[in-house]
């Protein structure tokens, strides 16, 4: 079984840790497909990816030594050296409240860790570090003034001093042990998502090697071509080219996991109009996206598999016209048709591509792919990345 190190950080660990992901041993399945040899291809038997023995021994060495020297000194601080007397009031106020503060600060630094997904490593620890110095000094001095005005109302400069600073070491001590397994939990869950994603590009990969020769769709180009050639051959050269671009597209982008918006665009462009060319009139379509778009990023094939979607299960006739709109707004770039669905089936057939592309879009986001629709019109918008 393979192994990993705790401190070998690989570049998913700055992916969003949703809070519905759940890992484990066994079986993980992604997609179903009715094909037995295409869910055998799909399926990643896996174990969730352990901590090594020798870890655990290190994680157990750190949490003893830092214990055991804040006890120490905790000792030390309040030991009169002259008389040799320990103020063992103050010793287990000081263990009590810091064991305390710890509790608290451990239960709140993975939550936080979780909503803060983006942060880097650097900034993480920076935040973990400042809020246990304000938390241990608000607390300390609490309790500090506490134990003074019950002892008589002394108060000691060096004596709150060196107190703060042993609170301070203190929970560090006690919340070393809950950031030092969050971080392991965080990176076990992180790898498991990278499997997760390869997994979905696998899916992605095997449904674009499907459709990269689309005898339907390549048959009805080739038709369009011929009876472009005598009367036409401008528009011919033209088909040809567009046709090229849509399947060397499918070609050299299928294991890309984003792409920018305008080189998707362009074969979407290219796509809509073969297809104008066999619909004619019954087929219209608007793309209206700025240049300074062009270089946002979105999932591969993401708005081309929305247009195909659009053409395909539509009806696109002289009494009901096909209206196909693109357009970026604050949420993504959208694609919006008219309402016409050729049979029963349109909600059935699309929803199995949505869901893929909702699928690969949730493992590189937690911002999701929206789907409107009304009796008169459908469109889905898709986030940038």
């Amino acid at each position: 079984m393979q192994t990993h190190r705790l401190f070998y950080w690989p570049h998913s660990l700055l992916l969003s840790v949703r809070r519905d992901l759940r890992y484990k041993k066994g079986e993980i399945r992604l997609f179903c497909d009715s094909n037995p040899s295409i869910n055998r291809l799909l399926s990643l038997q896996m174990n969730v990816f352990p901590i090594e023995p020798s870890m655990k021994i290190q994680i157990n060495r750190v949490e003893v030594i830092t214990w055991s020297v804040s006890a120490l000194l905790i000792l030390l601080l309040n030991t009169n050296l002259k008389t040799g007397e320990i103020r063992w009031d103050w010793v287990i106020v000081i263990i009590l409240s810091s064991f305390l503060i710890g509790s608290i600060q451990g239960y709140l630094m993975p939550r936080l860790m979780q909503r803060a997904a983006d942060w880097t490593v650097q900034k993480m620890l920076g935040v973990y570090a400042l809020c246990n110095v304000v938390t241990a000094l608000t607390i300390g001095s609490a309790v500090m003034f506490s134990m003074q005005i019950i002892q008589g109302g002394h108060y000691s400069l060096n004596a709150y001093i060196s107190s703060g600073m042993i609170y301070i070491l203190m929970t560090f001590a006690f919340t070393s042990v809950y950031m030092i397994r969050a971080v392991v939990d965080r990176w076990r869950v992180s790898l498991l998502k990278e499997q997760q994603l390869s997994q979905a590009l696998l899916k992605a990969e095997y449904d674009t090697l499907k459709n990269q020769v689309n005898p339907h769709f390549l048959f009805n180009s080739l038709n369009i071509l011929s009876a472009l050639i005598p009367e036409d051959p401008e528009n011919a050269v033209n088909l040809v080219e567009r046709l090229s671009k849509v399947f060397r597209y499918n070609l050299q982008n299928n294991d890309r996991i984003s792409v920018d918006l305008g080189t998707e665009l362009k074969i979407v462009e290219a796509y809509l109009f073969i297809h104008k060319m066999r619909f004619g009139d019954n087929l219209s379509y608007q793309i209206e996206v700025p240049k300074d778009q062009w270089p946002q990023q979105i999932v591969t094939q993401g708005l081309l598999t929305l247009v195909e979607n659009a053409v395909k299960h539509n009806e696109c006739s002289s009494e009901k016209p096909l209206k196909v709109e693109v357009y970026v707004g604050d949420r993504g770039v959208t694609v919006r048709n008219n309402f016409q669905p050729k049979n029963k089936q349109f909600l059935e057939s699309t929803g199995i591509g949505l869901k893929n592309l909702k699928s690969r879009y949730a493992l590189l986001t937690s911002r999701k792919v929206e789907v409107t629709g009304n009796a008169r019109f459908f469109e889905v918008t898709i986030p940038f990345v």
